[in-house]
Protein backbone atom coordinates (compact mmCIF):
# COMPACT_ATOMS: atom_id res chain seq x y z
CA UNK A 1 0.00 0.00 0.00
CA UNK A 2 1.11 3.38 -0.66
CA UNK A 3 2.78 4.99 2.27
CA UNK A 4 -0.04 7.64 2.82
CA UNK A 5 -2.57 5.34 2.78
CA UNK A 6 -1.83 3.29 5.78
CA UNK A 7 -4.26 3.73 8.72
CA UNK A 8 -7.16 4.75 6.26
CA UNK A 9 -10.46 2.15 5.34
CA UNK A 10 -10.46 0.91 1.91
CA UNK A 11 -12.84 -0.08 -0.47
CA UNK A 12 -12.53 -2.63 -3.24
CA UNK A 13 -15.02 -3.11 -5.85
CA UNK A 14 -14.60 -5.69 -8.35
CA UNK A 15 -15.07 -4.99 -12.25
CA UNK A 16 -13.80 -7.91 -14.27
CA UNK A 17 -11.07 -11.09 -14.49
CA UNK A 18 -9.64 -12.37 -17.70
CA UNK A 19 -7.22 -15.37 -18.19
CA UNK A 20 -4.36 -14.45 -20.58
CA UNK A 21 -1.84 -17.22 -21.95
CA UNK A 22 1.43 -15.72 -24.04
CA UNK A 23 3.12 -17.92 -26.61
CA UNK A 24 6.54 -18.88 -25.20
CA UNK A 25 8.69 -16.40 -27.13
CA UNK A 26 4.98 -13.87 -27.38
CA UNK A 27 4.14 -10.68 -26.37
CA UNK A 28 0.49 -9.21 -24.77
CA UNK A 29 -0.46 -5.91 -24.29
CA UNK A 30 -3.41 -4.59 -22.29
CA UNK A 31 -4.13 -0.84 -23.28
CA UNK A 32 -4.59 1.48 -20.36
CA UNK A 33 -8.07 1.82 -18.31
CA UNK A 34 -9.39 3.98 -15.55
CA UNK A 35 -9.40 0.50 -12.59
CA UNK A 36 -6.57 -1.30 -11.28
CA UNK A 37 -5.21 -4.28 -12.75
CA UNK A 38 -4.08 -7.36 -10.84
CA UNK A 39 -1.76 -9.85 -12.87
CA UNK A 40 -1.76 -13.10 -11.40
CA UNK A 41 1.04 -15.43 -12.97
CA UNK A 42 -0.27 -19.31 -12.85
CA UNK A 43 2.36 -20.47 -14.70
CA UNK A 44 5.16 -20.20 -16.76
CA UNK A 45 8.16 -17.80 -17.02
CA UNK A 46 8.31 -13.86 -18.28
CA UNK A 47 8.19 -10.21 -18.08
CA UNK A 48 6.03 -7.60 -16.83
CA UNK A 49 6.26 -3.97 -18.03
CA UNK A 50 3.86 -1.26 -16.48
CA UNK A 51 4.89 2.64 -15.93
CA UNK A 52 8.66 2.32 -15.85
CA UNK A 53 9.01 -1.10 -14.70
CA UNK A 54 10.20 -4.08 -16.15
CA UNK A 55 10.63 -7.01 -13.97
CA UNK A 56 10.41 -10.72 -14.03
CA UNK A 57 7.17 -12.42 -13.47
CA UNK A 58 6.96 -15.93 -12.85
CA UNK A 59 3.98 -19.04 -10.55
CA UNK A 60 3.96 -17.34 -6.86
CA UNK A 61 3.91 -14.02 -8.27
CA UNK A 62 1.89 -10.86 -9.12
CA UNK A 63 2.01 -7.40 -9.58
CA UNK A 64 -0.85 -4.40 -9.60
CA UNK A 65 -0.84 -1.71 -11.83
CA UNK A 66 -2.50 1.82 -11.17
CA UNK A 67 -5.20 3.01 -13.40
CA UNK A 68 -4.19 4.59 -17.01
CA UNK A 69 -0.98 2.77 -17.18
CA UNK A 70 -1.08 -0.22 -20.21
CA UNK A 71 0.60 -3.48 -19.59
CA UNK A 72 2.82 -5.31 -21.63
CA UNK A 73 3.81 -9.20 -21.03
CA UNK A 74 6.30 -10.93 -22.83
CA UNK A 75 6.99 -14.73 -22.04
CA UNK A 76 10.20 -16.38 -22.05
CA UNK A 77 10.81 -19.65 -23.31
CA UNK A 78 7.97 -21.33 -22.03
CA UNK A 79 4.30 -20.01 -22.28
CA UNK A 80 3.32 -17.63 -19.39
CA UNK A 81 0.02 -18.26 -17.98
CA UNK A 82 -2.57 -16.32 -15.31
CA UNK A 83 -5.14 -14.26 -14.85
CA UNK A 84 -5.70 -10.25 -14.93
CA UNK A 85 -8.08 -8.86 -12.10
CA UNK A 86 -9.74 -5.23 -12.55
CA UNK A 87 -11.04 -3.67 -9.18
CA UNK A 88 -11.74 -0.11 -8.19
CA UNK A 89 -10.46 0.96 -4.97
CA UNK A 90 -11.80 4.05 -2.38
CA UNK A 91 -9.70 5.84 0.05
CA UNK A 92 -11.87 7.44 3.18
CA UNK A 93 -11.40 10.86 3.59
CA UNK A 94 -11.46 12.84 7.07
CA UNK A 95 -14.80 14.10 5.99
CA UNK A 96 -15.59 10.08 6.08
CA UNK A 97 -16.12 10.61 2.33
CA UNK A 98 -14.85 7.52 0.22
CA UNK A 99 -13.37 9.09 -3.07
CA UNK A 100 -11.12 7.09 -5.50
CA UNK A 101 -7.78 6.06 -5.29
CA UNK A 102 -5.17 6.93 -8.27
CA UNK A 103 -2.57 4.33 -6.39
CA UNK A 104 -3.32 1.17 -4.44
CA UNK A 105 -1.03 -1.63 -3.27
CA UNK A 106 0.88 -0.91 -6.63
CA UNK A 107 3.71 -2.78 -7.28
CA UNK A 108 5.29 -6.50 -7.49
CA UNK A 109 4.83 -8.89 -5.00
CA UNK A 110 5.09 -13.54 -4.27
CA UNK A 111 2.92 -15.51 -2.40
CA UNK A 112 3.97 -18.43 -0.96
CA UNK A 113 0.38 -19.99 -1.23
CA UNK A 114 -0.04 -19.99 -5.02
CA UNK A 115 -2.24 -22.86 -5.08
CA UNK A 116 -4.93 -20.64 -2.66
CA UNK A 117 -4.31 -17.76 -5.29
CA UNK A 118 -4.99 -19.43 -7.79
CA UNK A 119 -8.35 -20.97 -6.61
CA UNK A 120 -9.52 -17.37 -5.93
CA UNK A 121 -9.22 -16.55 -9.38
CA UNK A 122 -11.02 -19.58 -10.80
CA UNK A 123 -13.43 -19.21 -8.72
CA UNK A 124 -13.89 -15.48 -9.38
CA UNK A 125 -13.84 -16.59 -13.30
CA UNK A 126 -16.62 -18.81 -12.72
CA UNK A 127 -18.67 -16.46 -10.49
CA UNK A 128 -18.32 -14.04 -13.43
CA UNK A 129 -20.10 -16.08 -15.94
CA UNK A 130 -22.97 -17.20 -13.75
CA UNK A 131 -26.70 -16.63 -14.33
CA UNK A 132 -27.39 -15.77 -11.07
CA UNK A 133 -24.42 -13.73 -9.82
CA UNK A 134 -23.10 -13.91 -6.11
CA UNK A 135 -22.26 -10.35 -5.44
CA UNK A 136 -20.89 -11.01 -2.06
CA UNK A 137 -18.90 -13.70 -2.63
CA UNK A 138 -17.42 -12.35 -5.27
CA UNK A 139 -16.19 -9.10 -3.22
CA UNK A 140 -15.22 -11.52 -0.50
CA UNK A 141 -12.70 -13.41 -2.97
CA UNK A 142 -11.24 -9.99 -4.43
CA UNK A 143 -10.32 -8.96 -1.01
CA UNK A 144 -8.94 -12.28 -0.26
CA UNK A 145 -6.81 -12.10 -3.39
CA UNK A 146 -5.78 -8.46 -3.31
CA UNK A 147 -5.01 -8.67 0.72
CA UNK A 148 -2.76 -12.41 -0.17
CA UNK A 149 -1.05 -9.73 -2.67
CA UNK A 150 -0.83 -7.27 -0.01
CA UNK A 151 0.63 -9.41 2.57
CA UNK A 152 3.44 -11.29 0.37
CA UNK A 153 7.13 -10.42 -0.07
CA UNK A 154 7.57 -7.44 -1.70
CA UNK A 155 9.96 -8.71 -5.05
CA UNK A 156 12.88 -6.10 -4.84
CA UNK A 157 15.14 -7.78 -7.55
CA UNK A 158 14.56 -6.76 -11.51
CA UNK A 159 15.29 -3.48 -12.96
CA UNK A 160 13.15 -0.77 -14.20
CA UNK A 161 12.54 -0.13 -17.95
CA UNK A 162 13.76 3.67 -17.08
CA UNK A 163 17.20 2.25 -15.62
CA UNK A 164 17.44 -0.16 -18.75
CA UNK A 165 17.02 2.01 -21.33
CA UNK A 166 19.42 4.67 -19.54
CA UNK A 167 22.09 1.60 -19.76
CA UNK A 168 21.18 0.83 -23.71
CA UNK A 169 21.81 5.02 -24.10
CA UNK A 170 25.13 5.53 -22.25
CA UNK A 171 25.97 2.86 -24.66
CA UNK A 172 25.00 4.50 -27.67
CA UNK A 173 27.25 7.48 -26.24
CA UNK A 174 30.02 5.44 -25.41
CA UNK A 175 30.64 4.09 -29.05
CA UNK A 176 28.21 6.31 -30.87
CA UNK A 177 30.94 4.75 -33.63
CA UNK A 178 29.44 1.05 -33.31
CA UNK A 179 26.76 -0.24 -36.03
CA UNK A 180 24.10 -0.84 -33.18
CA UNK A 181 20.92 -3.06 -33.97
CA UNK A 182 17.99 -2.49 -32.49
CA UNK A 183 17.95 -6.69 -31.36
CA UNK A 184 21.26 -6.50 -29.90
CA UNK A 185 20.10 -2.96 -27.76
CA UNK A 186 16.69 -4.64 -26.81
CA UNK A 187 18.98 -7.58 -25.40
CA UNK A 188 20.73 -5.51 -23.56
CA UNK A 189 17.94 -4.31 -21.99
CA UNK A 190 16.48 -7.27 -21.28
CA UNK A 191 13.24 -6.24 -23.22
CA UNK A 192 11.86 -7.77 -26.44
CA UNK A 193 13.07 -5.91 -29.55
CA UNK A 194 8.70 -4.77 -30.09
CA UNK A 195 8.77 -3.48 -26.38
CA UNK A 196 12.24 -1.83 -26.31
CA UNK A 197 11.28 0.82 -29.34
CA UNK A 198 8.08 1.39 -27.49
CA UNK A 199 9.89 2.13 -24.27
CA UNK A 200 12.77 4.10 -25.65
CA UNK A 201 10.84 6.35 -27.71
CA UNK A 202 8.11 6.66 -24.47
CA UNK A 203 11.29 7.63 -22.19
CA UNK A 204 13.10 9.73 -24.54
CA UNK A 205 11.33 11.11 -27.25
CA UNK A 206 12.81 9.61 -30.16
CA UNK A 207 13.41 6.06 -31.86
CA UNK A 208 16.23 4.04 -31.07
CA UNK A 209 17.64 5.20 -34.69
CA UNK A 210 16.97 8.73 -34.43
CA UNK A 211 18.69 8.92 -31.16
CA UNK A 212 21.81 7.21 -32.55
CA UNK A 213 21.57 9.67 -35.33
CA UNK A 214 21.49 12.35 -33.26
CA UNK A 215 24.54 10.98 -31.03
CA UNK A 216 26.41 10.48 -34.08
CA UNK A 217 25.98 14.21 -35.03
CA UNK A 218 26.44 15.71 -31.96
CA UNK A 219 29.72 13.89 -31.70
CA UNK A 220 30.66 14.51 -35.20
CA UNK A 221 30.21 18.55 -34.08
CA UNK A 222 32.70 18.08 -31.68
CA UNK A 223 35.82 16.49 -33.40
CA UNK A 224 35.29 19.21 -36.51
CA UNK A 225 35.52 21.86 -33.92
CA UNK A 226 39.08 19.91 -32.85
CA UNK A 227 40.25 20.18 -36.60
CA UNK A 228 39.54 16.75 -37.39
CA UNK A 229 39.11 16.26 -41.60
CA UNK A 230 35.34 15.27 -43.07
CA UNK A 231 36.60 12.01 -43.34
CA UNK A 232 38.28 11.17 -40.17
CA UNK A 233 35.17 12.71 -38.30
CA UNK A 234 33.15 10.08 -40.22
CA UNK A 235 34.81 7.06 -39.86
CA UNK A 236 34.83 8.09 -35.97
CA UNK A 237 31.20 8.04 -36.01
CA UNK A 238 29.91 5.02 -38.13
CA UNK A 239 30.20 6.24 -41.77
CA UNK A 240 32.11 4.50 -44.12
CA UNK A 241 31.28 6.93 -46.84
CA UNK A 242 32.28 10.83 -46.20
CA UNK A 243 29.96 12.15 -48.98
CA UNK A 244 26.96 10.06 -47.33
CA UNK A 245 27.90 11.13 -43.90
CA UNK A 246 28.34 14.63 -45.00
CA UNK A 247 24.80 14.54 -46.26
CA UNK A 248 23.13 13.04 -43.11
CA UNK A 249 24.91 16.31 -41.23
CA UNK A 250 23.43 18.83 -43.19
CA UNK A 251 19.89 17.11 -42.94
CA UNK A 252 20.64 17.36 -38.99
CA UNK A 253 22.34 20.89 -38.89
CA UNK A 254 21.24 22.74 -41.61
CA UNK A 255 24.96 23.24 -42.50
CA UNK A 256 27.71 21.26 -44.51
CA UNK A 257 30.13 20.11 -42.24
CA UNK A 258 33.00 22.92 -43.41
CA UNK A 259 29.85 25.60 -42.92
CA UNK A 260 28.98 24.26 -39.72
CA UNK A 261 32.60 24.67 -38.32
CA UNK A 262 32.68 28.53 -40.24
CA UNK A 263 28.92 28.93 -38.03
CA UNK A 264 30.84 28.12 -35.11
CA UNK A 265 33.72 30.83 -35.48
CA UNK A 266 33.62 33.54 -33.14
CA UNK A 267 36.14 36.65 -32.54
CA UNK A 268 36.37 35.91 -28.70
CA UNK A 269 38.77 35.00 -26.55
CA UNK A 270 38.68 33.63 -23.16
CA UNK A 271 41.64 33.32 -20.56
CA UNK A 272 40.03 31.59 -17.82
CA UNK A 273 40.38 27.65 -18.15
CA UNK A 274 36.68 26.61 -16.95
CA UNK A 275 35.02 29.74 -18.80
CA UNK A 276 36.50 28.04 -21.88
CA UNK A 277 35.15 24.75 -21.15
CA UNK A 278 31.80 26.37 -20.96
CA UNK A 279 31.90 27.79 -24.59
CA UNK A 280 33.10 24.63 -25.78
CA UNK A 281 30.07 23.24 -24.62
CA UNK A 282 27.78 25.91 -26.47
CA UNK A 283 29.97 24.30 -29.79
CA UNK A 284 31.64 27.80 -30.08
CA UNK A 285 35.15 27.97 -31.30
CA UNK A 286 37.10 31.52 -29.69
CA UNK A 287 39.99 32.52 -31.66
CA UNK A 288 42.23 32.12 -28.83
CA UNK A 289 40.99 30.64 -25.43
CA UNK A 290 43.00 29.15 -22.21
CA UNK A 291 42.60 25.42 -21.40
CA UNK A 292 43.33 22.78 -19.05
CA UNK A 293 45.66 20.09 -20.69
CA UNK A 294 42.78 17.03 -20.72
CA UNK A 295 41.07 18.86 -23.67
CA UNK A 296 42.00 17.99 -26.87
CA UNK A 297 44.01 20.12 -28.76
CA UNK A 298 41.61 22.62 -31.38
CA UNK A 299 43.92 23.17 -34.45
CA UNK A 300 42.12 25.92 -35.78
CA UNK A 301 42.45 27.91 -31.66
CA UNK A 302 45.32 29.60 -30.53
CA UNK A 303 45.89 27.65 -27.17
CA UNK A 304 46.61 30.37 -24.64
CA UNK A 305 48.41 29.76 -21.21
CA UNK A 306 46.55 28.80 -18.01
CA UNK A 307 47.36 31.93 -15.81
CA UNK A 308 44.94 32.94 -14.08
CA UNK A 309 46.93 35.44 -11.44
CA UNK A 310 47.33 37.79 -14.21
CA UNK A 311 50.60 38.37 -14.08
CA UNK A 312 54.69 37.01 -15.29
CA UNK A 313 56.00 36.26 -18.45
CA UNK A 314 52.93 33.44 -19.14
CA UNK A 315 50.54 36.36 -18.68
CA UNK A 316 52.45 38.53 -20.53
CA UNK A 317 52.78 35.92 -23.62
CA UNK A 318 49.09 35.18 -23.32
CA UNK A 319 49.03 39.33 -23.90
CA UNK A 320 51.02 39.47 -27.08
CA UNK A 321 49.08 36.30 -28.27
CA UNK A 322 45.60 38.14 -27.72
CA UNK A 323 47.02 41.80 -29.32
CA UNK A 324 47.54 39.08 -33.12
CA UNK A 325 44.53 37.38 -32.55
CA UNK A 326 42.44 40.67 -31.87
CA UNK A 327 39.06 39.78 -30.54
CA UNK A 328 36.01 41.89 -30.16
CA UNK A 329 35.49 40.64 -26.55
CA UNK A 330 38.00 38.36 -24.54
CA UNK A 331 36.52 36.61 -21.54
CA UNK A 332 37.80 36.12 -17.84
CA UNK A 333 36.79 35.73 -14.12
CA UNK A 334 36.38 38.77 -12.00
CA UNK A 335 38.85 36.82 -9.17
CA UNK A 336 41.49 38.11 -12.25
CA UNK A 337 42.76 41.46 -10.83
CA UNK A 338 42.16 44.58 -11.69
CA UNK A 339 45.33 45.26 -13.49
CA UNK A 340 44.98 42.39 -15.62
CA UNK A 341 41.60 43.33 -16.50
CA UNK A 342 43.00 46.75 -17.49
CA UNK A 343 45.46 45.08 -20.15
CA UNK A 344 42.85 43.26 -21.41
CA UNK A 345 40.50 46.30 -21.69
CA UNK A 346 43.35 48.22 -23.87
CA UNK A 347 43.05 44.85 -26.58
CA UNK A 348 38.98 44.29 -26.60
CA UNK A 349 35.92 44.73 -24.84
CA UNK A 350 36.59 42.81 -21.75
CA UNK A 351 33.30 40.85 -19.99
CA UNK A 352 34.49 39.76 -16.25
CA UNK A 353 32.32 36.49 -15.15
CA UNK A 354 31.48 36.03 -11.54
CA UNK A 355 33.24 33.46 -9.95
CA UNK A 356 32.38 33.09 -6.69
CA UNK A 357 28.90 34.79 -6.26
CA UNK A 358 27.66 32.51 -9.12
CA UNK A 359 27.83 28.93 -9.87
CA UNK A 360 28.87 27.11 -13.06
CA UNK A 361 24.73 27.29 -14.66
CA UNK A 362 24.84 30.74 -14.34
CA UNK A 363 28.22 31.63 -15.60
CA UNK A 364 26.99 29.15 -18.53
CA UNK A 365 23.96 31.73 -19.12
CA UNK A 366 26.14 34.62 -18.46
CA UNK A 367 28.53 33.58 -21.56
CA UNK A 368 25.35 32.57 -23.71
CA UNK A 369 23.99 35.99 -23.44
CA UNK A 370 26.94 37.71 -24.45
CA UNK A 371 27.35 35.54 -27.44
CA UNK A 372 23.88 35.51 -28.47
CA UNK A 373 23.44 31.80 -27.55
CA UNK A 374 20.54 31.62 -24.51
CA UNK A 375 18.22 29.77 -26.52
CA UNK A 376 21.26 27.02 -26.75
CA UNK A 377 22.15 27.40 -23.64
CA UNK A 378 18.72 26.31 -22.35
CA UNK A 379 18.59 23.63 -24.54
CA UNK A 380 21.67 22.48 -23.51
CA UNK A 381 21.00 22.74 -19.46
CA UNK A 382 17.51 20.61 -19.51
CA UNK A 383 19.68 17.82 -21.72
CA UNK A 384 22.35 17.44 -18.90
CA UNK A 385 19.58 17.32 -16.50
CA UNK A 386 17.65 14.35 -18.11
CA UNK A 387 21.21 13.05 -18.08
CA UNK A 388 21.77 13.69 -14.40
CA UNK A 389 19.01 12.57 -13.39
CA UNK A 390 19.55 8.91 -15.27
CA UNK A 391 23.01 9.01 -14.14
CA UNK A 392 21.73 9.81 -10.59
CA UNK A 393 19.15 6.61 -10.65
CA UNK A 394 21.84 4.29 -11.62
CA UNK A 395 24.16 5.00 -9.05
CA UNK A 396 21.45 5.20 -6.21
CA UNK A 397 20.75 1.92 -6.77
CA UNK A 398 24.45 0.81 -6.05
CA UNK A 399 25.23 2.65 -3.33
CA UNK A 400 21.90 3.98 -1.69
CA UNK A 401 21.73 7.00 0.55
CA UNK A 402 24.99 6.57 2.15
CA UNK A 403 27.44 9.47 2.98
CA UNK A 404 29.80 10.40 0.53
CA UNK A 405 33.08 12.35 0.48
CA UNK A 406 35.57 13.68 -2.40
CA UNK A 407 39.34 13.33 -1.50
CA UNK A 408 42.36 14.86 -3.27
CA UNK A 409 45.60 12.94 -2.77
CA UNK A 410 48.22 15.75 -3.01
CA UNK A 411 52.16 15.96 -3.00
CA UNK A 412 52.09 17.06 1.06
CA UNK A 413 48.46 17.24 2.06
CA UNK A 414 45.03 16.13 0.92
CA UNK A 415 41.51 17.91 0.13
CA UNK A 416 38.20 17.81 1.28
CA UNK A 417 36.25 18.86 -1.64
CA UNK A 418 32.70 20.96 -1.21
CA UNK A 419 30.03 22.43 -2.83
CA UNK A 420 31.76 23.69 -5.90
CA UNK A 421 34.53 21.80 -8.55
CA UNK A 422 34.24 18.17 -7.68
CA UNK A 423 31.63 18.31 -5.44
CA UNK A 424 29.03 20.20 -8.10
CA UNK A 425 27.98 17.20 -9.34
CA UNK A 426 27.30 14.33 -6.33
CA UNK A 427 26.58 17.18 -4.49
CA UNK A 428 24.16 19.58 -6.83
CA UNK A 429 23.18 17.55 -8.95
CA UNK A 430 23.19 13.60 -6.98
CA UNK A 431 22.02 15.69 -3.68
CA UNK A 432 24.82 13.45 -2.04
CA UNK A 433 25.60 13.89 1.50
CA UNK A 434 28.68 14.80 2.75
CA UNK A 435 30.22 14.40 6.50
CA UNK A 436 30.83 17.75 6.80
CA UNK A 437 28.89 21.23 5.89
CA UNK A 438 29.06 22.27 2.32
CA UNK A 439 28.76 25.48 1.25
CA UNK A 440 28.46 26.72 -2.65
CA UNK A 441 30.98 28.55 -2.41
CA UNK A 442 34.03 26.41 -0.61
CA UNK A 443 35.88 24.87 -3.07
CA UNK A 444 37.91 22.36 -0.65
CA UNK A 445 39.30 21.90 3.05
CA UNK A 446 42.95 21.67 3.18
CA UNK A 447 43.96 18.38 5.59
CA UNK A 448 46.75 16.53 7.22
CA UNK A 449 46.58 12.67 6.83
CA UNK A 450 45.94 12.61 10.47
CA UNK A 451 43.14 14.13 9.94
CA UNK A 452 41.38 12.23 7.62
CA UNK A 453 39.19 9.96 9.79
CA UNK A 454 37.07 13.09 10.64
CA UNK A 455 35.76 12.76 7.54
CA UNK A 456 34.63 8.85 7.69
CA UNK A 457 31.94 8.78 4.91
CA UNK A 458 30.23 5.24 3.54
CA UNK A 459 31.57 6.27 0.25
CA UNK A 460 34.99 7.66 -0.53
CA UNK A 461 36.03 9.19 -4.14
CA UNK A 462 39.44 9.36 -4.36
CA UNK A 463 41.15 11.74 -6.99
CA UNK A 464 44.89 11.64 -6.80
CA UNK A 465 47.31 13.87 -8.58
CA UNK A 466 49.38 12.62 -11.50
CA UNK A 467 52.72 13.01 -9.57
CA UNK A 468 55.16 10.58 -8.26
CA UNK A 469 55.12 12.48 -4.44
CA UNK A 470 51.33 11.95 -4.79
CA UNK A 471 51.28 8.39 -6.00
CA UNK A 472 53.70 8.16 -2.88
CA UNK A 473 51.49 9.41 -0.76
CA UNK A 474 48.49 7.28 -2.06
CA UNK A 475 50.30 4.09 -1.52
CA UNK A 476 51.58 5.05 1.73
CA UNK A 477 47.97 5.99 3.66
CA UNK A 478 46.84 2.75 1.83
CA UNK A 479 49.47 1.02 3.48
CA UNK A 480 48.21 2.86 7.02
CA UNK A 481 46.07 1.59 10.37
CA UNK A 482 43.97 4.79 10.21
CA UNK A 483 42.94 4.01 6.49
CA UNK A 484 42.40 0.59 7.02
CA UNK A 485 39.86 1.31 10.12
CA UNK A 486 37.57 3.88 7.85
CA UNK A 487 34.17 3.03 7.17
CA UNK A 488 34.74 3.35 3.38
CA UNK A 489 37.54 0.95 3.45
CA UNK A 490 36.06 -1.74 5.66
CA UNK A 491 32.85 -1.66 3.18
CA UNK A 492 35.13 -1.98 0.00
CA UNK A 493 33.43 1.49 -0.94
CA UNK A 494 36.74 3.00 -2.52
CA UNK A 495 36.35 5.04 -6.01
CA UNK A 496 39.20 6.11 -7.31
CA UNK A 497 38.88 8.56 -10.42
CA UNK A 498 41.65 11.07 -12.42
CA UNK A 499 41.72 14.47 -11.12
CA UNK A 500 40.80 15.54 -14.77
CA UNK A 501 37.80 13.76 -14.65
CA UNK A 502 36.01 16.39 -11.60
CA UNK A 503 38.57 19.21 -11.39
CA UNK A 504 37.73 21.60 -13.75
CA UNK A 505 34.37 23.30 -13.01
CA UNK A 506 32.35 24.20 -16.44
CA UNK A 507 29.77 22.85 -18.30
CA UNK A 508 32.06 20.55 -20.39
CA UNK A 509 33.60 18.95 -17.67
CA UNK A 510 30.24 18.82 -15.58
CA UNK A 511 29.04 17.28 -18.81
CA UNK A 512 31.78 14.18 -19.39
CA UNK A 513 31.55 13.71 -15.22
CA UNK A 514 28.03 12.45 -15.52
CA UNK A 515 29.57 9.57 -17.95
CA UNK A 516 32.72 9.07 -16.01
CA UNK A 517 30.57 8.52 -12.50
CA UNK A 518 28.06 6.39 -13.86
CA UNK A 519 30.99 4.03 -15.20
CA UNK A 520 32.92 4.32 -12.02
CA UNK A 521 29.64 3.92 -9.60
CA UNK A 522 26.85 3.08 -11.46
CA UNK A 523 28.09 -0.38 -12.63
CA UNK A 524 27.24 0.69 -16.72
Amino acid sequence: MHADQKGAAVLLRFNSIEAFSVAAGGERTYDANERHTAVICQSGAGKIHAATDAVGLQAKEGYVVSPGQPVHLSAGQEPLNGWCVRFEAYGETCENRFIRMDRYAEGWCRVEDSRQLNSYCMELEQLQTAVIPDSFRVQSLLYLLIGSLMNGQRISQGETTANAIGNTVRLMEQQPGRAWMRAELANMAGLSPGYFSYAFQRQTGKSPTTYLMDIRMDKAEELLLQGRRVKETAGEVGFEDEFYFSRRFKQKSGRSPAAFVKSRRRNIACVSDPLSGSLLALRLLPKAAALYNHHEPYSRMLRLHSCEEGKGLLWEHNLSMLRKAAPELIFCTDFLNPEAQAELGQIATVVPVSWLEADWRQQFEQLAEAVGQTDEASAWLSAYSRKAEDVYRSIRRQIGGATLNIVRVMDSHYRIYAGRNAGAVLYGDFNFMPTHHVKNREVFQTVAREELDGYDADVLLIMVDPTLRAARQWQELQGSDLWRGLTAVQNRRIYEIGTDKLFEYSAWSHDRALLHLGRLMGGQ
